[in-house]
């Protein structure tokens, strides 16, 4: 049954509702003796019968002596999940198999933040790393956004309200691409409008648990404003990822955030919106402070 929320400070903590640094239970994934992932008890079990080109202690797991570079590393877990996927284990994340790479971090001991490998973004979740994407609020000079419902087809939330654009960081691809690349593959709007009004205005950063398996996922996404040039200017299904966009004042969408009708992570970046844009103030909304620290909790694994 879908949760309904009762406050702005309810429906930010369903989403950052976990700290996986204050769980013993968890085990950790290290890179250059730095901490990256999380791994849960389940996953830790299975991966003891796989992991044969890693080191496993007790409560650690690292790359074997020979994965000293990118590719090595890249290789190594690759087909470390390759194998998982192929004998049937975890299909609630590997089923979802998507052919994409996502990058992941590390940090060397003069503190620089280096990409230590890529994995196929399906199998992320297993280890609990760290995910990076974009999201757009496109909105119309009179200050109403336009918002997509999800394809009923899709793997997760199907048939849920979204952020107007959005999508994940692809291993090699920078940040305003990929934003201009969604914007056209999901809402039918032109790069060059795109690119002569998109605005970067921030990034927000939260640890979100599955509500069903538990996965840890840490997450940043990078925000994005577009303020459309007219009222005239719509956004259209291209790629399948929505079935429909609407144009909705705030009230609406705060009454569809309280129904729990959008996917999660969104409330957050619209959480972001509605106070960037002095929606929500200090004198409306009593957890003002709570909230804004909230929308960038400190992950403590390496990020770009």
């Amino acid at each position: 049954m879908t949760r309904r929320f009762a406050s702005w400070w309810d429906v930010a903590t369903a989403t950052q509702n976990d700290d996986p640094w204050e769980d013993p239970t968890l085990y950790a994934f290290l890179c250059d003796e730095v901490q990256i992932g999380f791994i849960q008890p389940h996953v830790w079990a299975v991966l003891q019968r796989y992991a044969h080109a890693f080191v496993m202690d007790e409560r650690r797991m690292t790359f074997g002596p020979a994965c000293t570079s990118v590719d090595a590393r890249t290789d190594a877990i690759n087909a470390l999940a390759m194998q998982l996927r192929d004998h049937g284990e975890f299909p609630e994340a590997l089923g979802g198999w998507r052919h994409e790479q996502y990058a992941v971090y590390g940090r060397d001991k003069s503190q620089r933040t280096y990409m230590a490998f890529t994995l196929e973004r399906a199998a992320c979740a297993l280890f609990g790393f760290a995910t990076f994407g974009v999201h757009l609020t496109a909105y119309t000079p009179d200050g109403r956004i336009w918002v997509p419902k999800r394809s009923a087809t899709k793997a997760t939330w199907p048939g849920m309200y979204d952020n107007s654009v959005a999508g994940g960081i692809t291993a090699g691809e920078n940040v305003l691409d990929t934003i201009v690349r969604e914007c056209e593959e999901e809402a039918s709007l032109d790069p060059e409008l795109v690119t002569a009004h998109i605005r970067a205005v921030g990034v927000i950063s939260y640890f979100y648990k599955t509500p069903t398996h538990g996965y840890r996922q840490p997450e940043m996404q990078f925000l994005y404003d577009l303020c459309l040039p007219s009222n005239d200017v719509r956004l259209q299904p291209n790629d399948q990822e929505a079935q429909s966009f609407e144009l909705m004042d705030r009230d609406t969408i705060w009454q569809l955030i309280v129904a729990g009708a959008f996917k999660p992570n969104c409330t957050l970046v619209l959480l972001d919106f509605f106070i960037r844009h002095g929606w929500l103030t200090p004198e409306k909304e009593p957890d003002y402070t709570k909230l804004v620290a909230l929308l960038h909790t400190p992950l403590r694994v390496p990020t770009p």
